[in-house]
């Protein structure tokens, strides 16, 4: 990474509105200290990259949770450009609640959708991906700080990590059609949480498992803006199957639920 391209200034107004107002008021700046993690009984976890000297230096601090790894809350510390500033508080925002597996498969490209205005127009500048890619190595460096913790029962690792590729490639899970129900729904409820959510979740909308038939049909429950929007019996719902079609099983048809989101566990727990 040279120099030049980390210490380069970007203009202002080739940020998204919604990257610009994190980078304005950010809400997840600082640290934590051990007796926090202490009182709270979680482990403190710091991940880094970068360094002052070429310009530009992040750190995460993650509390973790010592029972199912999941990241209860995220702060972080950034010298340097505006964009590590705002892709370390994006960061913050969209890790809190998952596990550390989960985190060392969030992408820049995801990051980058996450403050978007439009869907169609990146919100970090080309320019600004080396800043990207900082905060990245910092997650990676404080999940291989996380390894001896485990992770709840139910989760399993998605069939292919973020980022890698298109989300509509895949030849669905390993053994899916060997794995007892509740696994099933798990495989599902990842894939959900990793390839999907986070994207309907930009436009106020949001999914949940109703049920799920031995005939690989799969009933769900759209929430928020999804189910006045007409794109969730059309487009929205097309491309959900296909990336359940490529990341579960080649055959698995997805039904929409318009008359109630579920309030209790998915069906199987």
């Amino acid at each position: 990474m040279g120099l030049q391209a980390l210490v380069m200034p970007f203009p202002w107004a080739r940020y998204s509105k919604k990257l610009r107002a994190k980078i304005d008021k950010p809400r997840n700046v600082g640290c934590f200290h051990n007796e926090e993690s202490a009182v709270r009984g979680v482990r403190l976890i710091e991940g880094a990259d970068g360094n002052i000297e070429d310009g530009n230096e992040v750190h995460l601090y993650w509390l973790v949770d010592l029972e199912d790894g999941v990241i209860v809350d995220a702060k972080f510390q950034a010298f340097g450009q505006t964009a590590l500033i705002g892709a370390a508080e994006t960061t913050c925002d969209i890790l809190v609640g998952k596990n550390y597996d989960q985190a060392q498969r969030l992408s820049a490209d995801l990051i980058d959708k996450q403050v978007r205005d439009k869907s169609d127009e990146p919100a970090f500048p080309p320019e600004t991906f080396a800043h990207l890619n900082l905060v990245i190595s910092a997650i990676v460096d404080a999940a291989d700080q996380c390894r001896d913790i485990p992770v709840a029962e139910s989760y399993v690792a998605p069939p292919m990590p973020l980022g890698q590729g298109s989300l509509f490639e895949g030849n669905g899970y390993p053994g899916w059609d060997d794995l007892p129900h509740p696994q099933k729904i798990a495989v599902i409820e990842q894939v959900l949480n990793d390839e999907i959510r986070p994207y309907i979740a930009l436009d106020a909308g949001g999914i949940d498992i109703v049920d799920l038939s031995d005939k690989r049909e799969l009933t769900v429950a759209y929430k928020g803006s999804c189910t006045s929007c007409y794109s969730s019996v059309g487009a929205t719902l097309s491309a959900i199957q296909g990336i359940l079609r490529a990341k579960v099983h080649p055959e698995i048809v997805v039904i929409p639920d318009f008359d109630e989101a579920p309030t209790g566990p998915p069906p199987g727990f």
